[in-house]
This record gives structure tokens, sequence and C-alpha cells, in this order.
């Protein structure tokens, strides 16, 4: 994997990359992020999309569980959990009859 500074992505564009074809995935690494550049043909363009949604899908839900973890909602007892649903139910039923 080879790793481009994104200020020379910038300014250069494609020509950052070389004149070498490769089916290897590329760094863009600026100061406080970096991006992933994955070669792509038309052949194989839906799998990659796929692929990349289902992998972001899972960070996301990882990012969830770390966070309610920190907020000790791992903690929770079935009967607390249930006493919360039962709470928000209540909560919507008397938003819906206002309404």
């Amino acid at each position: 994997m080879k790793t481009i500074p994104l200020r020379d992505f910038q300014r250069e564009g494609a020509k950052a990359l070389g004149t070498e074809t490769s089916t290897e995935p590329w760094i863009l690494a600026g100061r406080e992020q970096e991006f992933l550049l994955l070669p792509v043909t038309p052949e194989n363009r839906t799998a990659m999309l796929d692929l990349i949604e289902g992998l972001s899908a899972v960070m996301a839900l990882r990012q969830d569980q770390a966070r309610a973890v920190e907020a000790g909602l791992d903690r929770l007892t079935m009967d607390e959990i249930d006493a919360e649903i039962g709470a928000a139910r209540k909560a919507a039923k008397r938003r819906k009859c206002t309404a």
C-alpha cells in the first residue's frame, strides 16, 4: 500500500499517483484525516460499493456500541430496559392523543 501526502494529491491530481497501474489501495495522508483510494474497474464497481457500504455499517455499529458502553448502557438490566421501552411508548401515545 502506497502513501501519498494529501497536499501532493491536491496540487498534482492523478500525476501524484504516478504512471504505474496497480490494484493496490493508496492512502492519502492529511494532517487530521486519511483517505483510502481503491482502484475500481467497471466489472467490480458494484461489488466494491457493496463492500464499502457493508463496512461502513459495521463501523457505525461498533461506534454506537462503544458509545453505549461509555454511557453505561451495557449494565442495564432487562427490567430497566423494559421500563425505558414502556416510558417511551407512553410518551408516544400521549403525543399521538394531543396531535
